[in-house]
């Protein structure tokens, strides 16, 4: 007996998701305030390091030109946060990856002006586990060393947790079977723990970012502290 499909206008498919959506999103709001409260404000921290240097910084018309990543970085962690918070789990995961590639890529590129010019105009690939390499080095970390007075040769980042995280998060991007969830009777609905397992990965990926970021831009770092707590102050006084 051959199975009937039934004649649905798409208009009332994506009316019905997006309800549901944002019913989803309702419910995320309501939980978890306190940690979603302060991991935005984490995530609020990384496009002021690119203003900063964009207004108190001397540097290359290269470096200016990756500038744009921080901004896109915050971009990437917000637009993971809102789809999580619909219940999208999967795209919320692999935006996140994308913001955590960026995050790295920004420091990587930051001293290799061929690396950026081949990557921005020559299509070239940049591949993670090089940049790892890279910013793991004896090499790097001495010179970090050289022109980061408070940094004492300990680790740049938690390169371990870092390879970890975004084995994880390629696991969707690359549509293991194990991350399937397009069978699951509740897949676009509400879910506690898988609300409050991708806000635990993008708190990470935030700390890791932030991690690297203050070693290399050391010098923004006064300057954010101000920033931030005029920020606080403000939110406080709404």
């Amino acid at each position: 007996m051959k199975s009937e499909i039934k004649a649905v206008e798409s208009q009332d498919i994506f009316n019905e998701l997006n309800a549901k959506f944002t019913n989803n999103l309702k419910i995320s709001l309501n939980d978890e305030k306190e940690n979603l409260n302060r991991i935005e404000l984490k995530a609020r921290k990384l496009p002021v390091i690119g203003q900063i240097i964009r207004e108190k910084v001397e540097i290359s018309s290269t470096q200016a030109e990756l500038l744009v990543i921080f901004d896109e970085v915050f971009s990437d962690i917000i637009t993971s946060i809102y789809f999580a918070s619909c219940s999208l789990d999967k795209p919320a995961q692999i935006i996140l990856r994308r913001a955590l590639e960026l995050g790295i890529a920004v420091v990587y590129m930051w001293d290799l002006p061929c690396v950026f010019w081949g990557w921005k105009n020559h299509d070239k690939d940049l591949n993670f586990n090089e940049m790892i390499e890279y910013l793991t080095d004896d090499s790097f970390r001495t010179y970090i060393e050289k022109i980061n007075c408070n940094y004492k040769g300990q680790n740049i980042f938690n390169h371990s947790e870092t390879r970890n995280l975004y084995r994880k998060l390629s696991n969707t991007t690359h549509g293991k079977i194990s991350t399937f969830e397009s069978n699951l009777p509740l897949r676009f609905s509400h879910n506690v723990n898988d609300w409050h397992y991708h806000l635990e990965l993008v708190e990470k990926v935030e700390d890791i970012i932030m991690e690297l970021w203050e070693k290399r831009f050391f010098y923004c770092l006064q300057e954010l502290e101000k920033r931030t707590l005029s920020t606080q102050i403000m939110k406080r006084g709404k």
